[in-house]
Parts: structure tokens; C-alpha cells; sequence
């Protein structure tokens, strides 16, 4: 057994144990072809909410690169298929590495807000997803993470159908029209968070 899926069957085990974990709509994740997830982001659990709810892929999440700064836990989160990013700048060889991380079949892993938004509310989306998803050629399935997080406690992933934007991959975007979209994908997860 790999470390990755080793790792996996303790968050699966972790989440079933210490929280009432349901999900909903696992069919809605392609077996393969390019993929992002895209979830809320409320809680340090959420990484582990969501890769244990994804069976038929294997997940690359995106992390800030500050976690890597602790040697030990930067080579295990390595070894979990992490890509580490500058939130704050973002250079080209991160975003190289997530484009090949999509052609080599993962799905990448993205919290469209860029950090944790604790309580009901939600942040703005960031353009990275959508840029992602457009250089990538990649379908985008929202994730809704919906929990108060209280231990033994209900946690209920809502994985919702594919978003494709292919009518954007031959056309020039700015900053601007990535953060619209991003933000269309993050209103998926908001109304699927605030009706269940």
C-alpha cells in the first residue's frame, strides 16, 4: 500500500469515527480527464474531509508554501502529493507544476477563497482557480464542506456535477474575468452550503 492511500484509509477512518461523515454526489467525480476540486474553506480539517470523500482519484492539494517551512512535515506533505504555493505571488514554475499535476491525472485540490473563512460567511474567490482550469483544460467539480466542526458531530461533503469552461480556452482573459469565474464556482458552493 502506498503512504498516500495508507494516509487516506486513517482520514477515512478519523472522519467516520470522531464525526457523523456523509457524502453525497461521489458519482460526480470523473474517473479520469483533467480535474479540479474546488471546496469551502472553514477549517484545518477540511484537506482531510475532502481527500477522504475522493475513492476514484488520487488528489494534489494546493498548500501554502509556509507549511513547508517544518522539514519533517513538509517531506510528508510531499509524500501526500502537495504542491506548495505563495499565496501572495504565485511565480510561474508553481503554476507549471500544477498544469503538469493535471496532465499526469491528479486532481488538484484548490480552495477558491485562498485561506480559511471561519463561520457562515465566505470570502471572495481568487482567479487562480479559474486559471487553472482554463490553462489546464480542466473540469471543475464544487465541493461543499458543511460541518460546525464539534467533534462526533455531523460533517456532510455535497460534491456537486463538473463545471466545464471550455468556451473560454481559445479566448484572452484578464485578471478580472478570472475572478468572475472562479466566483460562478464559488456560488455553486455557497448555495449548496446555505440549502443543506
Amino acid at each position: 500500500m502506498s503512504f498516500y492511500k495508507f494516509v487516506l484509509s486513517l482520514f477515512r477512518l478519523y472522519s467516520k469515527v470522531f464525526y457523523k461523515y456523509e457524502v453525497i454526489g461521489a458519482e460526480n467525480i470523473p474517473n479520469e480527464g483533467n480535474l479540479i476540486i474546488a471546496a469551502n474553506h472553514k477549517s484545518n480539517l477540511d484537506p482531510i474531509f475532502v481527500a477522504a470523500a475522493i475513492k476514484n482519484r488520487t488528489v494534489a492539494p494546493i498548500g501554502k508554501k509556509e507549511l513547508f517551512e517544518n522539514k519533517i512535515l513538509g517531506k510528508i506533505l510531499t509524500n501526500l502529493n502537495v504542491i506548495p504555493i505563495d499565496r501572495e505571488n504565485p511565480g510561474i514554475s508553481t503554476i507549471k507544476t500544477i498544469l503538469k499535476k493535471l496532465k499526469e491525472g491528479y486532481a488538484v485540490g484548490i480552495f477558491p477563497e485562498g485561506t480559511r473563512i471561519k463561520g457562515n460567511g465566505f470570502g471572495d474567490a481568487k482567479a487562480g482557480l479559474a486559471l487553472f482550469a482554463v490553462k489546464g483544460k480542466a473540469n471543475v467539480v464544487p465541493i461543499s464542506i458543511i460541518s460546525n466542526y464539534k467533534i462526533f458531530n455531523k460533517v456532510t461533503i455535497y460534491i456537486d456535477k463538473p463545471i466545464s469552461f471550455e468556451e473560454y480556452y481559445k479566448q484572452k482573459l484578464s485578471a478580472e474575468d478570472y475572478e468572475r469565474l472562479s466566483g460562478d464556482v464559488l456560488e455553486v458552493i455557497k448555495d449548496n452550503y446555505y440549502k443543506r
